[in-house]
């Protein structure tokens, strides 16, 4: 358990010594002033039409630290075999992998947690509870919770990003799998969810239509976006759905992440 701690708190530490993690830092803090600027632009709904720029720039901010930390940081020790450094006794590669994964979502979490206090504190800020901005169509905790469910999204997208690096040949290979994955996260659920719509479904095969909806049984049912987007507008969020989008994405990292423990131990390295 030492171990896995010491390369946790290494891998902290390399993260935020980290130039584009500093990058990244400063995004969090200017997020809600780009915010603002996008939101002033409408007359109706400013708080609203912010909190959507707060929820996109979240999952802009998670995505690229993923692609420029987790996926830079685990491909350079993998292809350029600078894990061979750990790889000593008592340290095992499980206590390694472990570790960095640790590392890696303790870096992402410090990013999100940045965003969550900025964003809460730019809403309270900048709109009147009681004002004509519409502060007090959005519950108090809309900043806090915008940034918390793309932070607990992204714990299972940095697993797979993990599951990538441990199979993948090289730094080139392992960023291309990786964007695919990202790109499949943002795009790919909200065109299956609209496909399953009854008015669509009718219109298609039945072939079709089981394809469909097979592939929404194997997708989570909602994601950070989707929460978000329903607390900014007030639309209604039953406690099942919250459970099963808790659940789903907790399976999903398990599930990456014993996949990489496994083709990490097998891994010619």
């Amino acid at each position: 358990m030492s171990s896995i701690f010491e390369t946790m708190r290494f891998t902290a530490l390399e993260i935020i010594r980290m130039r584009v993690f500093h990058v990244l830092i400063a995004g969090a803090f200017l997020l809600p002033i780009m915010a603002l600027i996008f939101s002033n632009l409408f007359l109706f709904d400013i708080a609203k039409v912010q909190a959507d720029v707060l929820i996109s720039g979240a999952r802009i901010l998670a995505s690229v630290y993923i692609l420029f930390i987790a996926v830079t940081l685990l491909g350079k020790d993998i292809s350029q075999k600078i894990c061979h450094l750990f790889l000593a006794p008592p340290l095992s590669r499980f206590s390694y992998l472990t570790g960095r994964f640790l590392g890696l979502l303790f870096g992402l979490f410090l990013l999100m947690l940045v965003v969550m206090l900025t964003s809460e504190a730019s809403l309270l800020l900048m709109f009147n509870p009681d004002g004509e901005n519409g502060r007090n169509a959005l519950p108090w905790y809309t900043g806090l919770s915008l940034a918390g469910f793309t932070f607990y999204q992204h714990i299972s997208l940095l697993a797979a990003v993990l599951l990538i690096c441990t199979w993948a040949s090289g730094l080139a290979e392992m960023l291309v799998f990786s964007v695919a994955i990202l790109l499949i996260s943002w795009v790919v659920p909200p065109i299956i969810l609209a496909l399953q719509s009854p008015d669509i479904t009718s219109q298609f095969p039945t072939l079709i239509t089981t394809l469909i909806e097979t592939i929404g049984m194997i997708l989570p049912r909602l994601n950070g976006g989707n929460i978000g987007l329903a607390l900014a507008h007030g639309f209604p969020l039953s406690f099942s759905n919250i459970a099963w989008h808790l659940v789903e994405h907790a399976a999903y990292a398990f599930v990456m992440f014993g996949l990489a423990q496994l083709v990490f131990s097998r891994r010619d390295l």
